[in-house]
């Protein structure tokens, strides 16, 4: 029987690689026989064996597009320290959601209710193809590394990231917020509470979505509420924040910024005011969208 072609949608992980993994229980067969492997390395070389282990360094200017896609929005879990669980409790979906299109044909539907909430500008930010499916790609990956640019459903912000000075004096420069100001601004003006109420007639589609990305024991709700934390726990530096560019892309300076998720990067690399404003935004989006879930979750939690 003639074998189907590989996968070229970046939203899925890769199929499993029948020959590799024939190759690598014979080589752990014969390290066992051999005394070399304990339990313990059993894994972790199964794991270095089929590619879930490796991580891609994130630059501090925009994402680059990656030439692997299905390998880099594989849907591995998270660290425990990255993807801290929150209280959860079901949705309270409205009866019209039964009437929702299918995920695959939803683009219409999606764009039409987009555009009452954003506007014209907003819609021109869109990226019109698969927005349920870019969407929950997206939101679960800001707690990663890197968000893959191919995923994400809206297009990147223009132009290239603004710095001042060189060598130890390289930094983002304070116009570079300039840049994002308008998109911000964008966000601001959405009513948190009529995003909550899209998100929540909508959600059928993401939970879908969700399942078809790798998840069908989890809720992806759960996963939106503990990276919405997550952002929410971004560091705010103070004065003029430090690069370095060892290649082409640039880094944080600080060892302790270039270690932060990438939603947490591309917070910082707004500039204060707009960060602040965003996480402002984002935590009344929360409050309202815990407002309709079950009495279970409405209890008030810590601010962040």
């Amino acid at each position: 029987m003639p074998q189907s072609a590989p996968s070229n949608d970046p939203l899925r992980p890769p199929p499993p690689r029948r020959v590799g993994w024939l190759v690598a229980v014979l080589l752990i067969v014969a390290l066992v026989v051999l005394g070399y492997a304990n339990r313990e390395r059993l894994q972790q070389w199964t794991q270095a064996w089929m590619g879930h282990t490796a991580a891609v360094p994130t630059a501090a200017s925009a994402p680059a597009k990656t030439g692997s896609a299905p390998a880099a929005l594989s849907s591995a879990p998270q660290p425990a320290a990255s993807v801290a669980s929150v209280a959860s409790a079901p949705l309270q979906l409205p009866a019209s959601t039964a009437s929702l299109p299918a995920l695959h044909h939803s683009d219409a539907t999606v764009l039409q209710e987009l555009g009452a909430l954003l506007g014209k500008p907003g819609l021109s930010w869109l990226v019109p193809r698969q927005l349920i499916l870019h969407f929950v790609a997206t939101v679960d990956n800001l707690t990663r590394q890197t968000v893959p640019q191919q995923v994400w459903p809206v297009h990147p912000v223009p132009g290239a990231l603004r710095t001042t000075g060189q060598g130890a004096d390289l930094a983002i420069a304070p116009d570079n917020a300039r840049r994002y100001a308008p998109y911000v601004q964008m966000l601001t003006a959405i009513s948190p509470q009529r995003a909550a109420q899209l998100y929540v007639q909508l959600y059928p589609l993401c939970e879908q979505a969700w399942r078809e990305l790798g998840h069908p024991k989890s809720a992806f709700n759960d996963r939106l509420l503990a990276v919405i934390t997550n952002l929410l726990q971004a560091p705010e530096p103070q004065g003029a924040v430090l690069l370095r560019q060892p290649k082409v892309l640039y880094i944080y300076a600080d060892p302790a910024l270039e270690a932060a998720p990438a939603g947490q990067k591309i917070l910082m690399r707004m500039g204060l005011e707009n960060e602040r404003a965003v996480k402002d935004w984002l935590r009344q989006f929360r409050q309202d969208l815990r407002a309709q879930m079950q009495p279970a979750a409405t209890a008030p939690s810590p601010a962040q």
